[in-house]
């Protein structure tokens, strides 16, 4: 049996077990809007609700502890196959982390009062750094591709 097949059943029992953890999740919220007397889920109280949200949330961190795994091993396995790549691996890790870095450098945060909790100043400043390098990253990449379309013409 191929490796896309195997994986399409494991994407499909995926599907079908989010969605039986919907249904249920679902169910249990009227059940519980009805016992509480709420016209909103947002109106229930916290410790009522998690029960309800748990399952499908765990299937959640699953799936993405999973996706996160297999794409490492994907990418370990491509320097495997050509060597000659983690160099090049390497040095766009690199770059990414000193953007990362600047972006930190450069960021700065005081601590927030939200409506029921204080958010810190480092969370503040980790906020900021990471929209200041996302924002670099979209600079770098629609240069990239400015640049690329220049090149491109200069060279016909």
């Amino acid at each position: 049996m191929k490796i896309s097949k195997i994986l399409s059943y494991i994407v499909l029992a995926i599907g079908v077990i989010s969605g039986g953890l919907l249904f249920k999740m679902n169910n249990g919220f009227d059940t519980l809007m009805t016992e509480a007397g709420a016209s909103e889920a947002r109106e229930l109280p916290l410790g009522a609700s998690i029960p309800e949200v748990s399952p499908l949330y765990n299937m959640a961190l699953l799936i993405i502890a999973l996706l996160i795994i297999a794409t490492l091993v994907t990418i370990v396995g491509g320097l495997i196959k050509n060597p000659s790549s983690l160099k090049k691996t390497l040095i766009g890790i690199v770059i990414f982390l000193v953007i990362a870095g600047v972006a930190y450098a450069v960021s700065s945060g005081s601590e927030m009062q939200l409506k029921d909790n204080i958010v810190s100043a480092n969370a503040v400043r980790w906020a900021d750094a990471g929209i200041k390098a996302f924002y670099a990253f979209i600079v770098i990449a629609i240069g990239t591709i400015v640049w690329g379309g220049v090149r491109k013409s200069i060279s016909k």
